[in-house]
């Protein structure tokens, strides 16, 4: 029987003959004829869904759900197949799926005179070709070599529970001649698109189509670059990160373009509103940051740096075993880390050197990462990171690594880069603390290299947050209007950020470091250079009832980029530095002791 966990009656058409010989099909299939109430005559064939979910086509023998369609060719040509077509129920949807069971394409839907009902093509999906059909879309079939039985599809009940059946269908892409799905309703944005749920045409089935707008000049390549990415091959088949089923325009000439995806049933964003409970909590970051890292790998084995990984981009869906199955998505501002030079992402999870123009690797995501476990686990980051500049929120995700629970991957939050584990390091590092069965485990044993004195000083750093917030008790954000002028003394000693000359520091022949900007001037203090990225929105990160999260990212402007301030190597020199300072402070004190 049709499911009805909709409580609503199923599709229900009838199948009328449009040529003479279809009507000598009426006439063999008594099981399924339709008579008018008015004046008793067989009209057609009666297909109702809350009777069966499939109707077969074919010369079997008619039964209570099989169409007899008489061969009359010679057996050593049939143009009749003994399964030749069907008329499926999708259930969810509520849709009717026509497929073309034959290797010859010898069914088809064609346009009537004087109908205003959309035509669409067959396509191909796994098994056999298919398309839908429902009341305005392919309301003519016809079966057999030359179009041989024709029919016509008149509705009485339309099915399509989701949708008004009171109006028009919205067929798209409107864009293009050629139609693969029926619009429903705006799901939210994303990077620099905004994304729809919506009913495949050829399966009938509920599908994302992301629509790419804006895209002139440059910004096309974003829609090439995700579209590439997403249908290598590794990609395509890992099951953490969301495929791509197909996608249109896109060309040099075009300034649109759409991607299709399968529909999951939401963000990790949404499904993290509804737990309250911060046990279930912790145990749900837990089962994303695994599932994540095995994305992650699959990314860094294939040359590719997401650079906007957060809990809006992270679907999940239900395993085959009822467990959650996290999927990454929205590779809009993904790319080669070789070319990768542009502010990208949403400034809460964007990585330090993305911020400040700097060299981006894989471990770029890693950074973002452990900020969507920290926005999971800490409720103080979920409540300031929309109101926190960049400056300040990479201070707090540092604060919150020290913090107990997170020695494990405490180093995925490291200023430095090439500190920060792989994802395959650190899957293994998560690995060796299972078989361990360590609550704690110390993530820098696993570290193949061992300690250097970079390292062991930065150990000794590390007791300067201990029992340390940001933030004090009462107090919500930082900055002007905030009622603190003064930014947390908290040591700052990130690598990539801009240092400016400032007053020779107690050696003498130190530059002491400076936040670019001093908040008096039109660039605040803590925000990179001018020029350098494109600003964000005012509001950094949306509130979590929000749909649209692409508020909150930051976009690459090809027109007002700039080469990054500083190298890696200067930025590496500097760090030194500030370490060399340190000591040498460190030792004046204990001398004044």
């Amino acid at each position: 029987m049709a499911d009805d966990s909709f409580n609503l009656p199923g599709p229900h058409f009838v199948l009328v003959p449009y040529n003479k010989a279809a009507r000598t099909v009426i006439n063999s299939n008594l099981a399924l004829q339709c008579i008018d109430d008015e004046d008793g005559q067989v009209i057609g064939l009666d297909l109702d869904f809350s009777k069966s979910p499939v109707f077969h086509l074919g010369w079997a023998q008619p039964d209570a759900t099989t169409i007899f369609l008489p061969d009359s060719r010679s057996i050593k040509r049939p143009h009749i197949s003994s399964l030749h077509a069907s008329f499926e129920l999708v259930p969810e949807p509520g849709a009717v799926l026509l497929s073309d069971h034959t290797n010859s394409g010898f069914v088809e839907t064609f346009p009537a005179p004087n109908s205003y009902a959309h035509t669409v093509r067959f396509r191909k999906s796994s098994p056999y070709r298919s398309v839908m059909v429902a009341n305005g879309i392919n309301t003519h079939v016809a079966f057999g070599d030359d179009m041989r039985y024709q029919f016509e599809l008149r509705w009485r009940r339309p099915g399509m529970y989701e949708f008004d059946n009171d109006n028009p269908y919205n067929l798209g892409p409107e864009e293009s001649k050629s139609r693969r799905y029926v619009a429903h309703s705006k799901l939210g944005g994303g990077s620099y698109g905004t994304v729809y749920k919506a009913l495949n045409v050829n399966t009938g089935g509920w599908m994302a189509v992301k629509k790419f707008h804006n895209l002139t000049g440059k910004r096309l390549q974003f829609l090439t670059r995700e579209v590439q990415n997403l249908t290598k091959d590794e990609l395509r088949a890992h099951p953490h990160i969301l495929a791509i089923l197909d996608s249109v325009g896109g060309s040099e000439k075009d300034r649109w373009g759409e991607i299709f995806m399968p529909l999951k049933q939401g963000s990790l964003k949404d499904l993290f509103e509804t737990i309250e409970d911060e046990a279930a909590q912790w145990s749900l970051s837990n089962m994303v940051l695994r599932q994540m890292l095995l994305a992650l790998q699959c990314l860094e084995r294939n040359g590719i740096v997401h650079r906007d990984v957060k809990p809006d981009n992270i679907l999940w869906d239900y395993a085959s075993d009822e467990s959650y199955q996290f999927l990454l998505g929205d590779f809009g501002l993904s790319n080669d880390p070789d070319l990768a030079v542009t502010a990208a992402g949403t400034e809460p999870f964007m990585a330090p050197e993305i911020f400040h123009q700097q060299k981006q690797t894989t471990k770029v995501d890693i950074w973002s990462l452990f900020a969507t476990v920290a926005w999971m686990r800490n409720s103080q980051f979920r409540d300031t990171c929309s109101r926190l500049r960049a400056s300040d929120l990479h201070r707090l995700i540092s604060d919150i690594s020290k913090l107990p629970g997170y020695a494990n991957i405490r180093r995925m939050a490291h200023w430095l880069p090439k500190e920060r584990p792989s994802a395959k390091r650190q899957l293994a590092i998560l690995d060796l603390e299972a078989e361990s069965g360590a609550e704690a485990y110390d993530a820098e044993s696993a570290f193949e290299d061992g300690s250097t004195e970079q390292e062991v000083e930065e150990d000794g750093l590390s007791a300067d947050f201990q029992g340390m917030s940001l933030l004090q008790s009462g107090q919500t954000t930082w900055g002007p209007g905030s009622g603190n002028s003064e930014y947390p003394e908290v040591p700052y000693y990130e690598t990539y950020i801009n240092w400016e000359m400032g007053q020779a520091g107690p050696s003498g022949d130190f530059s002491v470091y400076q936040p670019p900007g001093d908040g008096s001037s039109d660039r605040p203090r803590g925000a990179p250079r001018a020029g350098a990225y494109v600003a964000p929105y005012e509001e950094t990160y949306v509130p979590a009832k929000s749909r649209d999260s692409d508020e909150g990212t930051v976009i690459p402007d090809y027109g007002t980029v700039q080469a990054a301030t500083m190298t890696p190597e200067e930025s590496e020199f500097r760090y030194q530095q500030y370490l060399e300072e340190r000591r040498m402070l460190k030792g004046k004190n204990r001398d004044n002791m």
